[in-house]
């Protein structure tokens, strides 16, 4: 795919590289960006068509008729991630920034991802991952209330029967439709909590960031929000428990492990 055609960088990626800004680091259109989960990849053709150099990986790929996914494949700039050992697509140290958004949610085994994460992150390199909240009272693929933590099926039943529904249009009945989505919740999802989320990414990166306070910050609310962030500093926890989580890490220095980000 040609990368000569030039675009407005998305808002949503603008809002990325502010958060990390925050903390001194910096990314550009020579920067290495990989779009960890790229279901479809068409954020990863926005940002190549908006000059930068970007990849993305999946364990498979959403809309696969999709002729720029095809060709995006074939070209090298999207690869499928292999399972039989679980292993990126990727030489070590290739990428100076790695993003994921609503990926975290479904990833079954933590330390094996984030391990290769850590793996093809080049040194001083920092990824920045946001995801559904534990918490979150309505659960965002099932929409069942408190789904992420009550996995009953009799939970699920009872929500379906008052009416409940996604977009899944081949259930037939309630029954079927409750046990669709109980199983997608018990196969397709893990959400963590935080005290996990932490040590898991702790294991690979020397430094681990909540910062769901700037991603308030600079999100299109920021500025509604930025008086009361610095009143009551419990919004931005309150927002995190209860409907995202945004992790920054970054790769440990092979010549220098000291902590690279400022007190926080």
């Amino acid at each position: 795919m040609s990368k000569s055609i030039r675009k407005r960088t998305p808002p949503k990626f603008l809002l990325k590289m502010k958060i990390i800004k925050e903390f001194g680091l910096k990314i550009n259109r020579k920067s290495a960006i990989l779009d960890f989960g790229c279901g479809s990849g068409n954020f990863v053709k926005e940002l190549i068509e908006c000059g930068y150099n970007a990849f993305g990986c999946d364990i498979e790929f959403k809309s696969i008729d999709n002729n720029d996914l095809e060709m995006m494949i074939n070209e090298g700039s999207i690869r499928r991630i292999s399972l039989t050992p679980y292993r990126l697509p990727f030489q070590d140290d290739s990428f100076d920034f790695i993003f994921s958004d609503d990926v975290f949610e479904h990833v079954k085994n933590y330390p094996e991802a984030i391990s290769e994460l850590s793996r093809v992150l080049k040194p001083r390199g920092v990824c920045l991952h946001t995801f559904a909240s534990r918490y979150r009272f309505i659960e965002s693929h099932v929409f069942v209330p408190l789904s992420s933590v009550i996995q009953s099926y009799w939970w699920i039943f009872f929500w379906v029967l008052l009416g409940i529904r996604n977009e899944w249009t081949d259930c037939r009945t309630i029954k079927e439709r409750a046990i669709r989505y109980y199983n997608y919740l018990k196969e397709k999802t893990n959400y963590l909590p935080k005290r996990e989320l932490l040590k898991d990414f702790s294991d690979y990166f020397v430094d681990v960031v909540f910062c769901e306070k700037e991603f308030l910050k600079f999100s299109r609310w920021g500025k509604y929000l930025s008086f009361l962030l610095e009143k009551m500093p419990s919004i931005s926890s309150l927002y995190s428990s209860f409907r995202l989580r945004i992790i920054m890490t970054m790769k440990p220095n092979k010549i220098n492990q000291q902590n690279f980000y400022p007190s926080v």
